[in-house]
């Protein structure tokens, strides 16, 4: 199946910054998303076996300026790569644990046919990503289940830009005491220390 991104939402109806999957206990996020959408058109290409993940990861990447189009597994992602007029692909946006074909293999094929292709795996299960390498390649990364639309769309932009806003160097969140007590921000921490640690 080959859908292409739904129109985005609007200022009077902006795209709330809730958790893709909500656990008891959570806090809700702010309900808005600042930036604006950025200059620069990009190309996405989105998989996911699950459709109702697969339309809210659209929903949200449509709030940024992305030509997007999506599928439902890597073998239909990598027949999508294949057909006439495709007309490339900037960054794959990959859940990491699909039948027939697995994000990391959907990766493979995609970077033969576009090498400067950026890829963000999609996982609950991070520690996977590392099973049999010691690291992600260049101009990859991923995010962890749970995360909110904002924490989706800085992950996209990131990876592409290197930075969250047009114009803006990321700012350094140690400089912040009131950043170190987030627990989005411990989490991440965690992470990187995690991917450290197979270094």
């Amino acid at each position: 199946m080959v859908a292409a991104g739904p129109t985005p939402p609007t200022a009077e109806l902006p795209f709330p910054n809730v958790p893709l999957i909500h656990r008891p206990g959570d806090i809700p996020a702010p309900a808005t998303l600042a930036r604006p959408p950025l200059a620069v058109r990009k190309r996405l290409l989105v998989v996911d076996d699950e459709q109702p993940v697969l339309k809210l990861l659209v929903k949200v990447l449509s709030v940024d300026n992305y030509e997007i189009q999506s599928t439902d597994s890597g073998v239909a992602a990598a027949e999508l790569l294949a057909m006439p007029g495709f007309r490339g692909v900037d960054l794959l946006v990959t859940d990491l644990m699909m039948p027939k074909m697995s994000g990391r293999e959907l990766a493979v094929v995609v970077r033969q046919r576009y090498p400067a292709a950026r890829v963000l795996y999609v996982t609950g299960f991070a520690d996977t990503l590392f099973t049999g390498v010691n690291e992600l390649g260049e101009g990859e990364s991923f995010i962890e289940k749970p995360f909110g639309a904002e924490g989706l769309l800085e992950a996209a932009r990131l990876l592409m830009f290197g930075h969250i806003s047009d114009g803006q160097e990321p700012k350094d969140k140690r400089d912040s005491q009131e950043d170190w007590s987030d627990d989005r921000l411990r989490a991440k921490v965690v992470r990187l220390l995690r991917r450290l640690r197979f270094a």
